[in-house]
């Protein structure tokens, strides 16, 4: 039997891809084994990592049996979640970034609420986390302004915008019922998120907060922050058309509140990302977000500002010569 093997499942798996973070690796585990739930596994995949990640997670693993460390070749994070979950014996599963932390309470607060409703995944509140503090994450100002007891992204369509997975406590049988696999090699959360809180019988929505995301200062640039890259935009606007695809086909109706909050975020950075590059160089990078627009019901985005309206059109049309004079333009 391997170290820390147990016949009984533990309460919580928690699975940490893990690459190259030895800045942050003992931060995420420290507050893991800090957590408020008495028996919890901690799954550490190592994605390959160049630096002394893996040395330092084995250290950890050597002092408290409830962590282990398995290793792969560099396949990325999609691969190593999924990995960790294969290996999950918990009741519940989470997942956690290697650079990030959780606090205390976190997962007590989450697990006490399925364990109350029954429901099939938890979600909580988030804060950035820097050197200088924390603060509230922009895009979850009415997400979780409130508790909600076996809610569900069709009633609460705020919810569209928690694409996330990594501020969540899924039950495992759920997970492995509805066969939840990450596909894409970067922005991989938000379609298997959305398929997850569409087929879930109910959510729970934890108001308190149960995840620091952090902003990385030192070290290797996380994907979020590497934001103005062309192959990086091309991955973000890919996400967004796998993931509309996924609420196209399994509920339309979400459509429009996932529109609106795409055409005035994740697309309409990518437009203005055109003063940085040439036509060309984007162009390809595009290509979903023009697919996108494109299959939009007429009218959709009558809401949208003015500007945006505007944007939208042209890259429909395709004219992304126009629309870079739009943003260079001085507002």
């Amino acid at each position: 039997m391997g170290k820390g093997w147990c016949a009984i499942p533990p309460t919580l798996s928690v699975v940490i891809p893990m690459f190259d973070v030895e800045p942050y690796i003992s931060s995420c585990l420290g507050s893991l084994l800090d957590q408020q739930v008495a028996d919890v596994e901690i799954i550490v995949v190592d994605d390959g990592s160049t630096d002394r990640s893996h040395s330092i997670a084995e250290e950890w693993a050597r002092k408290d049996s409830r962590v282990q460390v398995l290793q792969q070749p560099r396949s990325g994070v999609s691969a190593a979640r999924n990995a960790g979950a294969r290996a999950a014996r918990g009741r519940y599963l989470a997942f956690c970034d290697s650079d990030d932390i959780v606090p205390t309470t976190g997962y007590a607060l989450l697990i006490g609420s399925l364990e109350h409703t029954g429901s099939d995944l938890a979600s909580g509140d988030v804060r950035r986390l820097h050197s200088s503090g924390v603060e509230p994450h922009w895009g979850y100002q009415d997400v979780f302004e409130q508790n909600r007891r076996r809610t569900h992204i069709r009633s609460h369509t705020a919810l569209v915008r928690d694409r996330m997975v990594w501020n969540k406590v899924f039950r495992r049988s759920f997970w492995n019922a509805r066969d939840l696999v990450f596909t894409l090699p970067e922005y991989e959360d938000a379609p298997v998120m959305i398929r997850a809180h569409i087929e879930a019988s109910s959510v729970d929505v934890v108001s308190e907060v149960v995840y620091f995301w952090r902003i990385r200062e030192e070290g290797v640039l996380s994907i979020t922050q590497r934001g103005e890259e062309p192959e990086n935009i091309a991955a973000c606007m890919r996400m967004v058309l796998d993931t509309f695809e996924v609420i196209t086909d399994l509920a339309p109706e979400l459509v429009p509140p996932y529109a609106d909050d795409m055409c005035r975020g994740n697309v309409r950075r990518a437009l203005r990302m055109l003063h940085l590059h040439s036509d060309a160089t984007l162009r390809d990078a595009l290509s979903p977000a023009r697919s996108f627009v494109s299959s939009l019901p007429v009218g959709l985005l009558d809401t949208l500002p003015a500007t945006d309206r505007h944007l939208m059109a042209l890259l429909v049309r395709g004219e992304l010569s126009e629309i870079r004079r739009l943003v260079e333009e001085p507002e």
